[in-house]
């Protein structure tokens, strides 16, 4: 009996750096609601035992990537938005908006709109009990439109332990055609409710145990999101050092370097992310738009092709600063992405590893470099070869109201 809403896919085109590892390489952790942690993950298998470019295939990196000439790297000039700084009140309003909605509390006063109402319920028409009209142990937001209309304000005024009859009548419009225009009785049981809470000292140690006080909790998120707000600056500083490094080079990358990028990227960043996020694999969401698996990689060739010069920008500045990769720089990195060294080596091998930090190393030197110019965001508004425009996100976020569509006619109501 709940309303019919299709999982909205937020589509986001991703431009992989250089050294773009499953595990993020390097982001800082903060305990926000918006961060993804991304693994390497096993893919599914076509129903017919076919490989889905994943599980069965091995993707090995090619000796050489192609062809290069490298350009200016030194003290090159490289514009990116001033940097940014966090807010008491963003804080204010992250915890206000996300982490105490999250933390409700039981309590025994009546529900009021915003409170969680766990319930049990038995829907019955004409005395008649219909499909999907039951359930037990439901948690209801109140004013969520999550139950069709009535449902949700008839418990309003109750308390925990109360049983009420709630009176509603189907809209016309309803999915189930049994059901449409009819009137209908929900017997329904008030089993715990909730409340957001206020936070206090009191508070904290729930939210996290190593701060005791209002302010120690407000720092603590404070710093994380400085953090990361700090990482995510420099990841586009590096991108667009990059870049213009590679506008400054002669580079040919190999017909085989590509394929090998295409697949790397399906393998061990959208398919996982897919899965993770969405419960569905690639072939799942390529059906739904009526493209092939070959189609997506044709697709990807341009980012594919995009990535790969700048890894060989990164191996060539590294190749000529003679650079080399010490069992220190493997701890850092590894420490850096919250696992140890032998789990880094046991998850990507050690040649790949060191390649990986290698290239790192040698972004860091060409930012550490590069002549930082700050710029407004309007003053950015050219995108860069290899970056997502806002036209590229709205026809991804096009296609992917196609896909909520389909998948919301697969999913069944309650």
């Amino acid at each position: 009996m709940k309303k019919r809403t299709g999982k909205r896919f937020a589509v986001a085109a991703i431009v992989a750096a250089a050294v773009s590892m499953a595990w993020g390489c390097g982001n800082k952790e903060a305990d926000t609601e918006s961060e993804t942690e991304t693994s390497v993950a096993e893919s599914e298998t076509a129903e017919d035992g076919s490989e889905t470019a994943a599980e069965e295939e091995e993707i090995v990196r090619p000796e050489s990537l192609g062809e290069i000439k490298l350009g200016e790297y030194k003290g090159i000039e490289v514009e990116t938005e001033e940097p940014y700084i966090v807010t008491d009140e963003e804080v204010d309003s992250y915890i206000k908006t996300y982490i105490l909605p999250q933390n409700k509390q039981s309590v025994d006063d009546e529900i009021m709109e915003g409170d969680t109402a766990n319930i049990d319920y038995v829907g019955t028409i004409d005395g008649v009990e219909f499909d999907g009209g039951s359930d037990e142990g439901f948690d209801l937001e109140i004013g969520s439109g999550r139950f069709i209309d009535g449902f949700e304000d008839g418990l309003i005024g109750y308390k925990k332990g109360d049983k009420v009859d709630v009176n509603v009548t189907f809209p016309e419009s309803y999915g189930n055609a049994d059901l449409a225009g009819k009137p209908a009785v929900f017997a329904v049981t008030i089993n715990d409710v909730k409340r957001t809470p206020e936070l206090t000292d009191a508070l904290v140690p729930q939210l996290d145990p190593e701060c005791r006080t209002v302010e120690e909790y407000r720092s603590k998120l404070k710093e994380q999101f400085q953090d990361n707000a700090d990482y995510s600056a420099r990841q586009s500083l590096s991108y667009a050092a990059i870049e213009k490094i590679v506008e400054n080079s002669e580079i040919t990358p190999s017909d085989e370097a590509v394929e090998w990028k295409v697949k790397d990227l399906i393998k061990n960043y959208f398919e996982p992310v897919i899965m993770q996020t969405y419960g569905l694999s690639l072939d799942d969401i390529l059906e739904m738009q009526g493209k092939t698996r070959a189609d997506y990689e044709a697709e990807l060739e341009s980012v594919a092709e995009d990535t790969v010069k700048q890894i060989m920008v990164a191996q060539e500045v590294a190749r000529v600063q003679n650079m080399v990769v010490t069992d220190a720089d493997l701890e850092k990195y590894a420490e850096d992405n919250h696992v140890s060294l032998d789990e880094l080596i046991d998850a990507f091998g050690r040649e790949t590893a060191e390649e990986t930090v290698l290239e790192q190393k040698a972004i860091d030197f060409v930012v550490d470099n590069a002549v930082v110019k700050y710029v407004s965001a309007d003053e950015l508004s050219d995108t860069s070869e290899g970056e997502v425009s806002d036209d590229d996100l709205a026809e991804s976020e096009a296609e992917a109201d196609g896909i909520s569509e389909e998948s919301s006619q697969a999913e069944t109501e309650e």
